[in-house]
């Protein structure tokens, strides 16, 4: 399900009558509406804001709906735009097209038929995005002091200067996009278009068409030509996530499109040339996917010319107080609120827990925690249990002795916590309540990062 409701739209239309009918009709369908009586003040609203769609009249006082359109296209080369043309200026639409507007309407129509095209033109654009994305997605570089992890980067970066096909490995959330886009932006191609589209959220009966587009008529519903993300990226990158989940009829399809480097629109005889930088990424075993045929071998090799594996966050254990620092700085500020410092105990839980969902779940869990938290993060604004931390990496396939070694781990930290807030940080009585020498507490204290809760405690 793709959802348009409450995307912003800017109306560039000179007549003050149709501009306020338009905006009134669209704003009940569930937008948010901007309207302009100029092509000048709709350049000036591009620039200032993030639009899902704009709809303009060809006929503009000044500057004409076309030359609104060429600005549109220096400003954002992927935004829907929908020109309005009177009855039989169909070689004024036919230019448009060409110009890059994706749709066009010959006045007078009706309100429903304009509300289902801009349906249409903006899940379009909202699949070929990752439902937006690459309007709303914060910008942010791949965190890492992880020796292995600074390795790859290294790597990758190596890689970004050639157009070879890479395919990323991992599991879900260990930040496989971050890394596509790190390798766009260090390529030649930094500058053009980087398209990212989620192969498993896509209907798989619109995928064809959403990569290689269509004309008019090709199917039931296709009243006019559309291009694909091949064409939209020809000269950029195609993120394909979650490849894995591909069709393998559409394996063939993209297989022969990156060979030839040439693809032909759905139900359109017309050769096209486009030749993207193909990055891709998945979750999946790759070794069981190619066995079970999931994957086609062709299609594998294919993208995988040079390939990475990004570890997962609980192997790279300096990375999580990083990354919780970074996501505590960065929703502080989105919340207007000051920086909140994160308890030991709660540093501890973060240190320990296995992250099943990797620096996507540490992302949540520290935006739920600076929404709960009054002066400090403690453990109980986490959301995350010994209990949920078990489950985890039960589900994960870690061995008993494993999970023993968590919880094991857990208790004495907890137990070392209290003992220490019960003394006032006094090891020496700590060690003597606790049963075990000033040493090994010293060295369990050193393990564990415990050495600041005294510190915090007489600080608060």
């Amino acid at each position: 399900m793709f959802s348009y409701e409450m995307e912003r739209i800017l109306i560039v239309e000179d007549a003050d009558s149709l501009r306020d009918v338009l905006a009134t009709v669209l704003e009940n369908e569930g937008y948010r509406v901007d309207a302009v009586a100029s092509a000048e003040e709709g350049i000036k609203k591009l620039k200032e804001d993030a639009y899902g769609c704009v709809l303009a009249d060809f006929k503009l006082p000044h500057k004409n709906g076309l030359d609104l359109l060429r600005e549109t296209r220096e400003i954002s080369k992927t935004v829907p735009f929908l020109l309005m043309t009177a009855y039989g200026s169909i070689n004024i639409a036919v230019e448009a097209m060409k110009e890059g507007a994706n749709d066009f309407l010959c006045k007078p129509f009706e309100p429903p038929i304009l509300c289902q095209i801009m349906r249409d033109m903006i899940k379009h654009q909202q699949i070929i995005s990752r439902s937006a994305g690459l309007r709303t997605r914060r910008e942010r570089s791949f965190l890492t002091k992880d020796p292995a992890m600074e390795r790859l980067i290294t790597q990758a970066k190596k890689a970004a200067r050639v157009d070879s096909s890479v395919l990323l490995l991992g599991e879900s959330g260990t930040g496989k996009e971050l890394m596509a886009r790190m390798i766009h932006e260090h390529s030649p191609r930094a500058k053009e278009t980087f398209v990212a589209v989620n192969c498993a959220a896509m209907p798989v009966d619109l995928l064809e068409s959403e990569f290689f587009g269509h004309e008019a008529g090709a199917f039931t519903g296709a009243t006019q030509s559309r291009i694909g993300v091949f064409e939209l990226a020809a000269k950029g990158t195609i993120f394909l996530d979650e490849v894995g989940d591909m069709p393998a009829a559409l394996q063939v399809k993209l297989l022969r499109a990156l060979q030839e480097r040439e693809i032909k629109r759905v139900g359109g005889t017309k050769t096209i040339k486009a030749s993207p930088r193909v990055i891709a990424a998945t979750n999946l075993d790759m070794e069981q996917a190619l066995a079970s045929g999931k994957v086609r071998d062709d299609f594998y090799y294919r993208l995988a010319v040079i390939s990475f594996t990004i570890p997962p966050l609980r192997d790279r254990r300096d990375d999580i107080a990083l990354l919780s620092n970074y996501f505590t700085d960065y929703f502080c500020v989105a919340m207007g609120r000051d920086k909140l410092p994160i308890e030991a105990t709660a540093r501890e839980m973060l240190h320990s827990y296995p992250w099943p969902g990797n620096a996507r779940e540490l992302e949540n869990v520290i935006e739920r925690a600076i929404v709960l938290a009054d002066s400090s993060i403690r453990v109980d604004h986490l959301g995350i249990t010994l209990e949920s931390t078990i489950t985890a990496v039960h589900e994960l396939s870690y061995t008993l002795p494993q999970i023993a070694l968590m919880a094991t781990r857990k208790a004495e930290i907890d137990l070392i916590v209290k003992v220490l807030e019960q003394t006032g940080g006094n090891k020496s009585k700590a060690a003597d309540i606790l049963g075990v020498s000033y040493k090994t507490l010293l060295n369990k204290v050193k393990e564990y990062n415990l050495g600041v809760v005294h510190e915090e405690r007489e600080n608060t």
